[in-house]
């Protein structure tokens, strides 16, 4: 029977909390122990071998890191020492344009190409450093049977128009047919009376040296047809003797390249010297080529139409 009124006093034993295990999780048993000493060697080894398989010795560091800094140090000679060099030179020509020109000569021209840019030719024939003027200029054409130098039309008038007496190259491509070549360049050189005879760029060997010779007599046979005279042929000193140095080749005039001597370093007979590739010439904003003349101003008709 329940009397109403009167509270339960009956007192209920505390709740005991659940222990999170038994006493073996406080005291592990020797197999568990052994166990998690395992795994942690286990892992200590597979980061010791991950760690040596990244790491490499010492000396390896050192030899890359040697060889990084010789690298750069080589870069950095023949990109700003070597194109340079000749300023530290002693001069025994004349200073102009930036450069020591040789002594003994009397005409003095450039030749360029879409890489001067926009040439102010009215400065050019104004120019007159220490007495040295340009009188002459060889301007870029056409180079395989595809590519017109676009200046070319705008460099030629310009100049012609200034006084300058000009000229047209080709630049030979041996790995495209030679006849195709010539009449590429007799479409679009622009060649008129007065101006310097035509002009071959030979800088590049080919398959073989006596495919090379062959054909090359080939293009020049075909300019020389057309036009009725033997074109130049430009090349650098060592090309000519390793590769052009035949009997017929040698008939050709010869425009050499040969940057910051006394005397060009062949023994063929030469008619233009590329003397330097770093002349400052009013009107140009680029480094330009130098070139020197072999003869007068008597021999120098020789060479024009």
């Amino acid at each position: 029977m329940s009397v109403k009124g009167k509270k339960n006093t009956t007192k209920r034993a505390p709740a005991t909390k659940k222990k999170s295990g038994s006493a073996s999780s406080f005291f592990a048993t020797g197999d568990d122990i052994k166990k998690k000493d395992r795994k942690r060697q286990v892992k200590q080894t597979y980061k010791k071998k991950k760690r040596n398989q990244r790491e490499l010795p010492d000396w390896i560091y050192w030899s890359m890191a040697s060889l990084f800094v010789a690298v750069l140090l080589l870069g950095a000679y023949r990109i700003l020492i070597v194109p340079n060099s000749f300023r530290w030179k002693p001069c025994y020509g004349s200073k102009a344009y930036e450069l020591c020109v040789p002594n003994g000569y009397s005409i003095y021209g450039i030749d360029v190409s879409h890489h001067q840019g926009r040439i102010d030719w009215k400065q050019v024939a104004q120019a007159n450093d220490n007495g040295y003027a340009i009188d002459f200029a060889i301007i870029n054409a056409t180079e395989g049977v595809t590519f017109k130098d676009s200046p070319n039309n705008y460099n030629m008038e310009s100049a012609r128009r200034e006084g300058i007496i000009c000229g047209a190259y080709h630049f030979y491509n041996p790995a495209t047919s030679p006849r195709k070549q010539a009449e590429f360049f007799i479409a679009n050189a622009g060649l008129v009376k007065g101006d310097i005879i035509p002009v071959v760029d030979v800088e590049k060997r080919g398959d073989s040296k006596a495919e090379l010779q062959r054909e090359l007599i080939d293009f020049l046979s075909i300019l020389e047809n057309h036009y009725g005279v033997k074109p130049i042929i430009y090349t650098s000193a060592k090309f000519k003797e390793r590769y052009l140095d035949n009997a017929v080749l040698n008939e050709y005039p010869l425009w050499v390249a040969h940057y910051h001597t006394e005397v060009p370093g062949i023994q063929s007979e030469w008619v233009l010297w590329q003397y330097s590739d770093r002349s400052k010439i009013q009107g140009i904003n680029t480094n330009t080529d130098f070139n020197i003349f072999a003869g007068n101003k008597a021999d120098l008709e020789k060479i024009r139409f």
